[in-house]
């Protein structure tokens, strides 16, 4: 008995170890793309305006230093899906099979943050850049459906794994941020929906801004919590 208690040890360590790191890996990722579109904005020029204008505009073929926040939403989208799989799906292993597929529909959410490639090829705030120019394009339309969809799974998941997460007690804690993303999530998403695409609203900008933090906050919970309550179970 203590031989196998010995031998078993080690394992359930590493284990808990290697969830601790997806947790931080989800953690960064949110850092990264939140600080990036923060400080793009800086930079975009005095016809950019952060209230009306799409984060995916700050990545257009136009715009300054674009390929800074392209890497940022690069390492935000490996980064969430990585956490998703490998870190919050064995984590919430216990609760069976109540909402198994929640996990997945995070990962799915987070390749709207990969969504950059074709790009865009121009911005809204350029002078020269009609609408048509940059909605009927590959990188625009690309940006409106593929990403458009990712979006509207990454709004709606906090439902699903909210139920996978209250069927394990430690989990229960979090109420109150899930709460968070299912209130603010779709009430987000249907207020920045209702600005475009097809007609570029005057606070399409700021609205999808604090759809992005709304995911941010509770994405970066789940990620605390697996750091601080490593068990997969």
């Amino acid at each position: 008995m203590t031989t196998i208690a010995q031998e078993r040890l080690p394992t359930s360590r590493r284990s808990r170890a290697r969830l601790r790191a997806w947790g931080v890996v989800g953690v960064v990722a949110q850092i990264v793309f939140t600080v990036g579109w923060l400080l793009a904005d800086r930079w975009q020029g005095p016809g950019y305006s952060a209230v009306r204008h799409t984060i995916s505009d700050e990545t257009a073929l136009t715009a300054p230093h674009a390929w800074y926040l392209i890497s940022c939403q690069l390492i935000c989208g490996v980064g969430t899906i990585a956490f998703a799989l490998f870190g919050l799906r064995p984590a919430l292993a216990g609760a069976g099979a109540v909402r198994r597929a929640a996990p997945w529909m995070l990962a799915v959410g987070g390749v709207s943050y990969l969504v950059v490639f074709p790009r865009v090829p121009c911005r809204l705030a350029d002078t020269a850049c009609s609408f048509h120019d940059h909605l009927y394009s590959a990188g625009g339309m690309t940006d409106v459906l593929v990403s458009g969809i990712a979006v509207t799974v990454l709004a709606i998941t906090p439902f699903p794994l909210w139920a996978r997460m209250r069927e394990i007690p430690r989990w229960r804690r979090l109420r109150p941020f899930m709460i968070v993303g299912r209130v603010l999530g779709p009430v987000l998403l249907i207020a920045t929906a209702s600005q475009g695409p097809f007609a570029p609203g005057p606070y399409e900008g700021l609205l999808e801004r604090a759809l992005a933090l709304t995911a941010a906050f509770w994405i970066s919970a789940l990620a605390i919590a697996l750091i601080t309550t490593p068990e997969p179970t």
